[in-house]
């Protein structure tokens, strides 16, 4: 029997199709991704299509629609919003605003809509992703004359439990954004390979906190050409990296073997005390035994004639970087 699920994830993906813009998103670095990992966005645009979950996406579209249709219904001047949202491009940067008010300085204001989980920490917010895309979509606007020109912006955060349930951030402009993310546009754009690419999710932990990227495992092993032995400028930002690498390595070997002596002298003093536990100082030091661990020893399963070849898999392909 088919489900209302069923029949909803087919709508939802009829819906996506529907979807329009009235530019190729695809040619642009897009205001709403702008800050995330520049890999992901080369992935996104130069990768065959991955099935994705826009559950999320249209959740969001609703909070905003909700916003818009109260706005209209309270008279406020309100124009390319809702159905009326248009693209706009410059350079090689894009953005789609929700819309723009006239406040009752008569002032134009950009406004950017999200919803957010109610378990959202709100001394988080506002989510400086979301600045960023409100600040590039206001910019954009002001290239081109037949827009509004927004003099400042309102972020705007919407709880998906509870529609009413509204907060609302000042955001000023920032003139230099649109030509500070236009150099980042022209590299991912450009790029023929990601490799070439900084791997931004790794180093600000974006793999982690959002570990459903549908190319982690490319994005992690891939390496360009054939080993070669060869030597890297001194002075060249490769040089300083394997330098600082080297340094803090041995550092952290130093503490490392610290840790252990003393982890190794608190043992010896328990015991010759005959104690488990005991204060010192400040600190309650604690000595348990923990059982160990099961495992199965698969060689002497085989040796045995258990066919264990159902039960293997191999896992994802992982880097290992050797430094000497």
């Amino acid at each position: 029997m088919t489900t209302i699920k069923d029949h909803v994830m087919a709508g939802a993906a009829a819906l996506e199709a529907e979807e329009g813009f009235n530019i190729d998103r695809a040619k642009y670095l897009n205001a709403s991704t702008a800050t995330s990992c520049i890999r992901r966005q080369w992935y996104e645009r130069n990768r065959p299509p991955v099935e994705q979950d826009w559950g999320y996406a249209r959740r969001g579209k609703q909070a905003e629609l909700y916003v818009v249709d109260c706005l209209r219904a309270a008279g406020v001047e309100l124009s390319y919003a809702g159905e009326d949202q248009l693209s706009i491009t410059h350079g090689n940067v894009s953005g789609t605003p929700d819309g723009y008010i006239v406040d009752d300085a008569g002032d134009t204001i950009g406004i950017e809509i999200k919803s957010i989980d109610p378990r959202t920490n709100r001394s988080n917010l506002p989510k400086p992703e979301h600045v960023a895309q409100l600040q590039i979509c206001m910019e954009l606007a002001r290239h081109q004359t037949q827009y509004p020109q927004p003099v400042a912006g309102r972020l705007v955060y919407i709880d998906a439990s509870n529609f009413n349930d509204v907060i609302e951030y000042e955001i000023p402009r920032d003139p230099l954004v649109r030509e500070t993310m236009e150099p980042r546009a022209v590299k991912m754009l450009r790029s023929k390979v990601p490799t070439r690419l900084d791997r931004e999710g790794k180093r600000s932990g974006e793999c982690k906190k959002y570990s459903g990227c549908p190319f982690a495992a490319e994005c992690g092993v891939q390496i360009e050409g054939e080993a070669t032995v060869s030597r890297g400028n001194a002075g060249s930002g490769l040089h300083d990296a394997v330098s600082q690498y080297v340094t803090a390595s041995a550092g952290i070997a130093a503490l490392k073997q610290q840790v252990d002596d003393a982890k190794e002298s608190i043992k010896q003093g328990l015991k010759a005390r005959n104690a488990r536990q005991l204060t010192v100082g400040q600190h309650v030091v604690t000595l348990t035994t923990t059982a160990g661990r099961v495992s199965v020893d698969w060689r002497s399963a085989e040796k045995a004639g258990l066919n264990l070849e159902p039960y293997k898999k191999t896992g994802a392909a992982y880097e290992t970087l050797t430094v000497k």
